[in-house]
């Protein structure tokens, strides 16, 4: 992959955990604030209580990165059946599963809670395991539950694994996200922390934000996906047409212009 389509896989990436971190605040901010309460008590403020989310949010991110792994993997395979370029196609993917994120979030249902009601029989196997690692006495422990977390059913994720997707590539994938992972940790960390201060982004104000926001990055990527689209075909149609009077020269035999030239 080239510098260029995975600096835009990356920035795409970053764009969806940033929109959505208003979503994030609103889904695993009370199990941030809840697994504040599993830390030991002298730990459960200032630096020390910071350092424990990091740690569990850095759980998180390993999940999504090794999610991200497997899936540009596969989604090698997928590539070769694109009729188009395939970064245009992984943004088009992304827009409309923005759009069904944004019907998901405004209560309407759609596709994606039928991803995620799949997602909760994984999940529920593996809570369980959740309990095990209570207390959060140990960083490795912290660590692990952060993993297990990860798994746990969202569409914005299922969107983001959708642009790793695209990208074709193992690496590229997990490195998409990782970069997701990353931006999120932050505001369900500070959820953690600070949560009654927080309470405004879960009431029906953030909800309606969070979905203006997913609407907006729908369109955007849409766009681009049709920019590109049209712009790559535009390019490819324009070299095909220079190099048609080489290819035509070229494919004629070396002594046809001679041997036309002695019949004169």
């Amino acid at each position: 992959m080239n510098p260029e389509s995975l600096l835009a896989l990356l920035a795409s990436s970053a764009i969806i955990a940033a929109t959505g971190s208003i979503h994030c605040v609103g889904m695993c901010g009370g199990i941030s604030s809840a697994l504040t309460f599993a830390v030991p008590e002298h730990q459960r403020q200032g630096a020390a209580l910071w350092w424990w989310q990091a740690v569990l949010g850095l759980g998180r991110v390993t999940t999504y990165t090794l999610l991200g792994l497997l899936a540009g993997s596969l989604g090698n395979k997928l590539l070769g059946w694109l009729p188009g370029p395939s970064m245009a196609f992984g943004l088009a993917l992304s827009g409309v599963l923005m759009l069904l994120l944004a019907m998901h979030l405004s209560g309407k249902g759609g596709l994606l809670a039928h991803l995620e009601r799949l997602g909760q029989g994984l999940w529920r196997t593996l809570q369980p395991l959740t309990r095990k690692l209570m207390p959060l006495d140990h960083p490795l422990k912290a660590w692990l539950l952060g993993m297990l977390w990860g798994f746990l059913p969202c569409g914005l994720v299922y969107t983001a694994l959708a642009l790793a997707a695209t990208s074709g590539e193992a690496f590229t994938g997990g490195a998409v996200m990782a970069v997701f992972g990353a931006i999120t940790v932050i505001p369900v960390a500070t959820t953690g922390v600070v949560a009654s201060q927080l309470q405004a982004f879960r009431g029906p104000k953030a909800r309606k934000i969070a979905v203006g926001l997913t609407l907006v990055l729908a369109v955007l990527f849409l766009f681009m996906a049709w920019q590109m689209a049209n712009g790559e075909g535009h390019a490819m149609h324009q070299h095909a047409a220079k190099l048609e009077p080489t290819l035509g020269n070229d494919a004629l035999p070396q002594g046809h212009s001679e041997t036309h030239h002695h019949d004169h």
